[in-house]
């Protein structure tokens, strides 16, 4: 257990983490040794797998035109192989070792473990992505992005995963997110602050809205009854803590569409008459994605059942919300949700087909 220990101390990605996150980390991986001349993995092989390199070195190729070229050697302390595990791609270049290579291994359920359960092993794998997105060329910046969007919605699924009830929630509310931009996107009131790419982002950021609760004690998230108002001012904690996390991404990379994750992190629980929180804005002081993200979430948890309260029909959903447009809702545009009703009730009506669900 120690010398795994210490060859994370010594990589590059885990070097400056405390004892205590070092050995949690440590658990999950295994010890691996290949001979000289062992290939590791193989060009289109399943990245079911994570490398830190212990001792030793390996060399990566690719395939170019009717022969392999040599792209670069992985010594002690660097790591490999984590992008075709986040993006679930095959492998896009052959690993072989250079003499006797000792290496720690990390497969698929260590990694989602860590995801759920170590912070800072979530935020240097988060980091990695974004930096290695910052330092792409055009070509592999797409790959990057799609990494970066899987890693991103695997994330918010296990902390979503800590409630049991919300099923399939993160899917549904980026859908009605999209839709409910589209429709906004054709309205004379938002046609200039609505584009394709804000539509586009705006589906690919609302998964991570309650990524903050991953920092939330479980006897505060996971509680059944009410909440006390100490418990409450924990609880509402999870936008400013998840919207910190953003900020330490945008510090690797500076795109509108991590600042847009970040609007919405901070912002969906801010109310249009200026009753929520965390800083109790109002009216279009309240980022418009995040205007759209919470008619999106509250008509979801609206017609799923809870702990404490039944899932309500699309009838009295609807209704609920008319009720509070103008104090929780943007009037305008929950008037617009309001008239396109029976397409967000397609949505959530497919999602609970699939789900093998009655209507």
């Amino acid at each position: 257990m120690q010398s795994k220990i210490q060859a994370l101390a010594n990589s590059s990605l885990f070097h400056d983490l405390d004892d205590k996150s070092l050995s949690h980390i440590a658990q999950q991986f295994s010890k691996r040794v290949y001979q000289a001349g062992e290939i590791v993995f193989q060009h289109k092989d399943e990245g079911h797998e994570f490398y830190v390199v212990e001792s030793g070195e390996v060399t990566l190729y690719k395939q170019m035109g009717l022969g392999e070229r040599h792209i670069r050697t992985f010594r002690a302390g660097e790591h490999f192989g984590e992008m075709a595990l986040i993006s679930k791609a095959r492998r896009d270049g052959t690993i072989k070792a250079n003499n006797e290579f000792h290496c720690l291994v990390l497969d698929k359920k260590g990694f989602n473990t860590l995801l759920e359960e170590e912070p800072r092993f979530s935020q240097r794998m988060l980091q990695t992505v974004t930096e290695r997105l910052r330092k792409s060329d055009e070509a592999a910046t797409r790959d990057m992005i799609a990494a970066h969007q899987a890693l991103s919605f695997s994330l918010a699924n296990l902390a979503d995963s800590r409630d049991p009830e919300t099923g399939a929630h993160l899917s549904r509310v980026r859908a009605y997110s999209r839709l409910l931009a589209e429709l906004l996107m054709r309205h004379p009131h938002y046609e200039d602050n609505i584009s394709e790419s804000f539509v586009e982002h705006i589906f690919l950021v609302t998964p991570l809205h309650d990524i903050g609760k991953v920092a939330i004690p479980d006897g505060v998230l996971m509680k059944q009854g009410k909440l006390t108002n100490a418990e409450f001012e924990i609880m509402a904690q999870h936008t400013v803590l998840g919207a910190q996390a953003l900020e330490q991404v945008l510090e690797y990379c500076d795109f509108e569409l991590f600042h847009m994750a970040r609007r919405v992190i901070l912002s969906h629980h801010e109310q249009w008459d200026g009753g929520g929180y965390p800083h109790g804005i109002a009216g279009e002081e309240i980022p418009i994605e995040a205007r759209i993200m919470t008619i999106a979430d509250n008509y979801d948890a609206l017609l799923s059942e809870r702990v404490y309260k039944p899932a309500f029909s699309y009838e009295e959903t609807a209704k609920l919300m008319a009720e509070q447009s103008g104090t929780r809702f943007d009037p305008v545009m929950l008037d617009i949700m309001l008239s396109n009703i029976e397409q967000f009730e397609a949505i959530h009506k497919d999602f609970m087909d699939a789900e093998g669900h009655q209507h």
